[in-house]
């Protein structure tokens, strides 16, 4: 019925894995729906926020937008825990070779990081008074 492989990979292959990419798409599709929405409210219904702390949330959630899109339909990768090996299923793990993809989701992992630290400090210089010496200049 089922092939046995090395190190137990044939319970994650035969029963985890399928579940995994099915809850990935559902999740995929879902989250899509939320991003649409708060996109919406922060174009239309934030009007009263600072510009700077405006256009850092808009770029935090495009980005988020962007890593999910990837994820979720573009790599569709699953982690062989506690092993260091992938599992890719997605249009883009043929077409620009495991290296690629796995370079690519870091960047997307390490500019999430950098936005969110930005996204921070510019809420933090919102809390200082404007004559402030540690207020960047607007």
């Amino acid at each position: 019925m089922f092939s046995t492989l090395q190190f137990g990979f044939n319970i994650d292959r035969d029963f985890i894995i399928p579940v995994y990419f099915r809850f990935q798409l559902v999740y995929g599709v879902f989250i899509l729906g939320v991003h649409a929405i708060a996109l919406y409210l922060l174009i239309f219904h934030s009007t009263q926020w600072a510009r700077g702390v405006r256009a850092v949330y808009l770029l935090n959630q495009t980005q988020m937008l962007a890593h999910d899109v990837w994820a979720c339909f573009l790599m569709r990768a699953y982690s062989l825990l506690p092993y260091p090996g992938y599992f890719c299923e997605g249009v883009a793990c043929p077409l620009l070779g495991a290296y690629n993809v796995f370079t690519i989701e870091h960047v997307f992992m390490v500019h999430s990081v950098c936005v969110l630290l930005f996204m921070l400090l510019i809420v933090h210089q919102q809390i200082f008074p404007p004559s402030s010496r540690f207020v960047f200049s607007k």
